[in-house]
C-alpha cells in the first residue's frame, strides 16, 4: 500500500515559531497530522526532519523530541502495513482520528473525554434501545465507580492490569453474577468507542476473566404448601384477601407482577363450549398470551369480575412493594418452613446465604407454575407457550427443581439392587 510521510515544520505563526507536523500522502490526497511540538525554525533540521542536536525545546531535550517524532513516523507506517488487519476502511481522515488519539491528546484531555463518552453513549443508547430507567440508573452508577476507580481514566489505559485491577475494585461491592453484567456494560461502551473510531488499548479485547457465577434455589411452592396459602383464614383481613388472590392467580397463569396488575376484564372471555381463555399482550416481551385459565384462576376471576377498579382494571391497583410486603406476611400466616439455600461468589470466594422459605415474593408463583408443570412432565417448549420464555435455555434452571424427574431415575436405580418399596 503506497503512501507517503515527510516530517516538516508549518508556517510561521505570529510567535516567530512553527509547528511540527507529518504531511501524509495516499491515492492522490494529503494530510497534516500535528505531533503536538512547536519551536524555532533554527532548531530544526530540514533534511534530516528533525530537531537539531543540541537544542532543549520547552524543558524537552532535542533526543526525547526525535523519539517521540519516531514512534509518530513508526505509527503511520503501521497503520497503512497493518491495513488487512483492519475491519474500517484505510483512510486519511481515519487515520487523522487515530493518530489524534494516540498522540495530540494530553492525559486530563482525554480523561475527561472519557466520561464526557461514556455519557454520550449512555444517553444515545437508551434513546435508541429504549432502556427502563433501573438500566439506565445501573449505568449512571457503573460510569461514577469506574470515575471512583481511576479518575484519569482513558481508553489507552485499559490494559490486562488495569482490568483487574477494576474488576477487584467492583467486587468489593458485588457478588460475581453482577459483576459478570458490568463489565459486559463496560464493554457494550468501548465496543461503541472502538466504532467510533477511538483507539483502544490493545490488550482489552483480549481480556476474558473465569468467575464463578451464583447457584441460586428455584424458589417455588410445592402443591401442599400453595394449598396452605390457598387454605387460609383471612378473617377481617380484606388486604391479604386480595393480595392471596393475586398470589394464586400468577401461581395457576405464570403471569408476571407486571401483567397481573395490568390485567383488564376484556383480556379474559368465554369461549363456545364455556372455557374461560385470557387473551393478552405482555408488558415485558410484547408477547401475546392466550390459553384456557386453570379452574382455580376462574375462581379468581369470578370473584373481582363485578368489581369496579380504574381503568377497568381486573385487579385492585397496589404497588410491587406492597403486594410484595404482604406476600411476606402471607407466607408467616402459611407457617411455611424450611430456608432456600444459595451459593454467591465474590471472586474466589464462595458465600452461603439462606433465607427463609416464608419470604415469599411476586416471582415465587411464576416458578411454582413452571416447577409444578415440570412435575407433571410438560416438556419446556411446551410451557413456554404460557410463560412467554422467548429462549427455553433461560427455563434449564428449573429442570433442578424437577422432583417427579430426579424421584423417577433413583426409583430406577432402586429398582436394579431390588431395594425399591
Amino acid at each position: 500500500m503506497r503512501f507517503r510521510q515527510h516530517t516538516k515544520l508549518s508556517s510561521i505563526y505570529p510567535s516567530g515559531r512553527c509547528s511540527v507536523i507529518i504531511r501524509v500522502s495516499y491515492q492522490s490526497k494529503r494530510v497534516n497530522l500535528y505531533t503536538g511540538i512547536t519551536l524555532k525554525p533554527n532548531q530544526w533540521n530540514e533534511n534530516k526532519e528533525r530537531v537539531k542536536q543540541g537544542y532543549n525545546v520547552d524543558g524537552y531535550m532535542y533526543n526525547v523530541l526525535n523519539d517521540n517524532l519516531d514512534k509518530m513516523e513508526k505509527f503511520v507506517e503501521d497503520y497503512f502495513n497493518n491495513s488487512a488487519f483492519r475491519s474500517t476502511p484505510t483512510t486519511l481522515e481515519d487515520l487523522k482520528i487515530r493518530f489524534k488519539h494516540r498522540f495530540t491528546l494530553n492525559s486530563e484531555l482525554k480523561s475527561s473525554e472519557f466520561f464526557d463518552l461514556f455519557t454520550t453513549f449512555r444517553e444515545e443508547t437508551a434513546a435508541i434501545k429504549n432502556w427502563t430507567q433501573s438500566r439506565t440508573d445501573t449505568m449512571k452508577r457503573l460510569e461514577n465507580k469506574i470515575r471512583t476507580f481511576k479518575a484519569d481514566m482513558t481508553f489507552s489505559d485499559l490494559s490486562t492490569e488495569t482490568m483487574e485491577k477494576l474488576k477487584v475494585f467492583l467486587s468489593r461491592t458485588m457478588y460475581n453474577d453482577a459483576l459478570v453484567k458490568h463489565l459486559s456494560y463496560f464493554k457494550q461502551f468501548i465496543t461503541w468507542a472502538q466504532k467510533k473510531k477511538y483507539e483502544i488499548h490493545e490488550d482489552y479485547f483480549s481480556y476474558k476473566p473465569t468467575l464463578h457465577l451464583s447457584k441460586k434455589s428455584v424458589r417455588y411452592l410445592t402443591i401442599d404448601e400453595l394449598n396452605s396459602i390457598y387454605n387460609l383464614d383471612l378473617s377481617n383481613k380484606d388486604s391479604l384477601v386480595r393480595t392471596r388472590d393475586v398470589f394464586i392467580f400468577q401461581c395457576y397463569t405464570a403471569l408476571r407482577e407486571s401483567d397481573v396488575h395490568k390485567l383488564k376484564k376484556e383480556n379474559v372471555y368465554q369461549d363456545s363450549n364455556g372455557n374461560y381463555i385470557i387473551d393478552f399482550v405482555s408488558q415485558k416481551d410484547k408477547d401475546r398470551i392466550s390459553f384456557r385459565l386453570p379452574h382455580r384462576a376462574v375462581e379468581v376471576y369470578l370473584k373481582y369480575r363485578d368489581n369496579v377498579y380504574e381503568n377497568d382494571l381486573l385487579f385492585p391497583v397496589i404497588s410491587q412493594q406492597k403486594y410484595n410486603d404482604r406476600l411476606k406476611e402471607l407466607g408467616k400466616l402459611a407457617n411455611l418452613q424450611g430456608e432456600w439455600i444459595d451459593y454467591e461468589y465474590r471472586l474466589n470466594e464462595e458465600i452461603i446465604k439462606k433465607t427463609p422459605k416464608h419470604l415469599l415474593s411476586s416471582h415465587t408463583a411464576r416458578r411454582t407454575f413452571i416447577v409444578t408443570a415440570m412435575n407433571e412432565g410438560m416438556p419446556l417448549d411446551i410451557i413456554a407457550l404460557i410463560t412467554s420464555h422467548s429462549d427455553v435455555s433461560a427455563m434449564k434452571p428449573y429442570i433442578k427443581a424437577n422432583t417427579r424427574g430426579t424421584d423417577m431415575i433413583i426409583d430406577a436405580i432402586d429398582k436394579t439392587t431390588g431395594d425399591n418399596k
